[in-house]
This record gives structure tokens, C-alpha cells and sequence, in this order.
């Protein structure tokens, strides 16, 4: 073995832009950036629009990445205000694992 994994591209890095939260530099993706904001907004009530502009991502890729988070429980609807739909994150203590999860294995990977 050559100490690529089978999923990277010669040349890639493991961690991704240092400026990425911790599940975005391992996992990388949508669905890892939307989840990553836990850690700035917690269980605060978020619309797609708010996901949007502090991720970066498309309206409708976040659109996508709350749905598939829903799907995992890791996500909610919570209320309307106006004619747009709140999501809150279900913070709880496995999702916080992850994170910290994440956030360790990003430090390892840093101190090399």
C-alpha cells in the first residue's frame, strides 16, 4: 500500500481548506459543510437561505444536504417565519462526538 486511500486523487490532501470546520476537512462535501455550522449556531433555527450564505453553498445544494440530514434525524423543521421554514440541528451528544471526533483527527493531522 502506498498510504493513498482509494477514494483521493493522487496529490490530494487528506484535510481539506484549513478554513473548513472539522467534518468538512474530513468528510468534505455538502452535507459535512451544512453540518459543520452546529458549531457556530448550535440548535438555533436556521432557514436554507441563512445555511447558504455561511456555507458558500448554492440554495439549492443546502436544500439538498438538510434533506438528506433530515432523513438522519440530525436535522428538524422548526417554524415558519414568513414563508420560510426554519431547520434546527438536533445537537445531540452523538452528533457532538462526531464533531470532536473530527475536530481530533484534524489536529493529528496538523501536528504532522
Amino acid at each position: 500500500m502506498n498510504g493513498t486511500c482509494a477514494y483521493m486523487r493522487p496529490g490530494e490532501s487528506v484535510l481539506k481548506d484549513v478554513r473548513d470546520g472539522p467534518l468538512t476537512q474530513v468528510f468534505g462535501g455538502p452535507v459535512a459543510k451544512v453540518l459543520d455550522q452546529t458549531l457556530y449556531v448550535g440548535s438555533m433555527e436556521q432557514t436554507i437561505r441563512m445555511l447558504s450564505e455561511s456555507t458558500g453553498l448554492t440554495y439549492k445544494t443546502v436544500q439538498k444536504a438538510v434533506q438528506r440530514l433530515e432523513k438522519l434525524n440530525l436535522m428538524e423543521p422548526a417554524r415558519k417565519v414568513a414563508n420560510a421554514q426554519t431547520y434546527r440541528f438536533n445537537a445531540r451528544k452523538d452528533l457532538h462526538e462526531l464533531i470532536l471526533w473530527a475536530e481530533n483527527l484534524k489536529l493529528g493531522h496538523s501536528k504532522r
